[in-house]
């Protein structure tokens, strides 16, 4: 008997290795290969073609994503305008299914959760604003940048509105999106305006202090230091004495002077953001059964450049203005924070489908091995289990065409022409590569973006 029962445990084993295999190797969207190439490349026209080619790949379930990874894409090409209203539209999206009643997805927890409409992790929803405020920022439509930038601060708090105290993601602000809306306040120069962003600069502050630095290794860029001194001089002597206190070494510069020059702020998309992959545990269980418990984790993907430098040459082309690049978001530890902070509640979710998906198994095995015997019944547990561990899959679906992080420099420059060019540093700090980011005539007062890409 001995033997018998563990001859039913390899047959059962095995057929469900089999199907596990089949399930691995079913038919799935198959370009991101080749859209990755395609960004390396910086050919983002023909990765926006080859994602419209295979549109109905992504199909109604995971057309948001097709969305954001066409916004993205046409943000990437310059063409700010078509991801702007590419990405108001995936805004829409996202808020009907993130408001969708849950019985929606009632129907399909019980199969895996990439039977239902992929809603998007928290961070991604974020993104969308993020990403359509340097649009507006690089299309010089402050008010509408700083609109998209407000919603990043509001979604958030309706994110985390919606878990309990203890389970609450540690991604709740965003340290960026408050530097970008300093800036972009900055630009209005009125009274209000610098009022609204010696806030913004000061709450950024904070953000990356307490919060940036420690979670995700993004201290306090220099820029935002230097911004908000000066812009605290403005608030009166008391801000003004205090934020030199807190800024020992920052150079102080008065708004005066910063009036009379140009700002140029580029920002360097680097690498490519962490993808999911399935992690899977596999346990046997009474009466020779096997339950499959499968749930996302976020792998992240090398990248060639670990920064830059970013240099403003006159008509001699000699550079006169040079600035290093500093890690501003790191949207890969993001995500791998924000899926981390809901990996036990994605867990339990596993357990209690494949938990439900024994039960009825076996429910069904032993109603036809009570009729039709033994032998029928076995084949009954061995076909539930293997059903069971092949339809248990992790949902994997992400925005696979972000950057992995976004690095920040700054120049500060005499009005002029100007030809702007990006040192792209390896591993090693030496220089590997150089783009030549275009001539610009930057005037006074200018506060002007400038954004380029390495994704290799």
């Amino acid at each position: 008997m001995k033997e018998l029962r563990n001859n039913k445990w390899a047959l059962r084993a095995a057929f469900a290795a089999v199907l596990i295999g089949a399930a691995g190797c079913a038919p799935q969207m198959r370009i991101y290969s080749d859209v990755d190439r395609l960004m390396a490349a910086a050919d983002f026209g023909s990765a926006m073609e080859l994602i419209e080619k295979n549109k109905e790949k992504y199909g109604e379930r995971d057309y948001l994503i097709y969305l954001m990874d066409q916004a993205v894409l046409a943000h990437y090409a310059g063409d700010y305008a078509r991801s702007a209203k590419m990405l108001r539209e995936a805004n829409q999206e996202f808020e009907e299914r993130y408001t969708e009643s849950i019985t929606k997805y009632g129907a399909t927890w019980l199969v895996n959760d990439l039977a239902a409409d992929y809603r998007g992790e928290d961070f991604e929803s974020v993104m969308i604003n993020l990403f359509n405020a340097l649009n507006y920022a690089r299309l010089g439509e402050t008010a509408e940048a700083l609109v998209e930038a407000r919603k990043v601060d509001n979604r958030l708090n309706l994110i985390n509105s919606k878990y309990d105290e203890d389970k609450k993601n540690v991604y709740k602000e965003d340290g960026f999106a408050r530097f970008l809306m300093g800036i972009l306040y900055e630009a209005g120069g009125t009274s209000q305006d610098l009022n609204d962003a010696y806030i913004s600069y000061k709450k950024a502050y904070k953000i990356y202090k307490d919060d940036f630095s420690l979670n995700y290794g993004c201290p306090p860029p220099p820029a935002l230091k230097q911004n908000l001194l000066s812009v605290a001089a403005f608030m009166g002597t008391e801000e003004w004495s205090h934020w030199k206190r807190s800024l020992p070494g920052v150079r102080f510069i008065t708004l005066e002077q910063r009036s009379k020059k140009a700002e140029v702020y580029v920002i360097h998309y680097n690498g490519k953001a962490p993808i999911k992959v399935e992690e899977a545990i596999m346990v046997p269980v009474p009466d020779h059964h096997v339950i499959k418990i499968a749930f996302p984790g976020y792998e992240e993907r090398p990248c060639s450049i670990s920064s830059s430098a970013v240099c403003a040459s006159g008509t001699t082309g000699k550079p006169i203005y040079r600035s290093r690049s500093v890690l501003a978001e790191h949207i890969g530890r993001i995500a791998m924070k924000n899926l981390e902070n809901r990996k036990a509640r994605v867990k339990a979710k596993a357990i209690a489908r494949a938990t439900a998906k024994y039960v009825t198994g076996k429910a069904a095995s032993d109603e036809i091995r009570k009729r039709h015997g033994d032998m029928a019944g076995l084949f009954a547990d061995i076909l539930t289990t293997a059903v069971a561990v092949a339809t248990e899959q992790a949902d994997l679906r992400c925005w696979r065409t972000l950057p992995a992080e976004v690095r920040v420099a700054k120049l500060m420059v005499e009005p002029g022409d100007y030809n702007i060019t990006a040192e792209c540093l390896g591993q090693r700090g030496g220089v590997v590569r150089r783009l030549d980011l275009g001539t610009y005539t930057l005037e006074t007062g200018d506060k002007r973006f400038i954004i380029f890409h390495t994704f290799d």
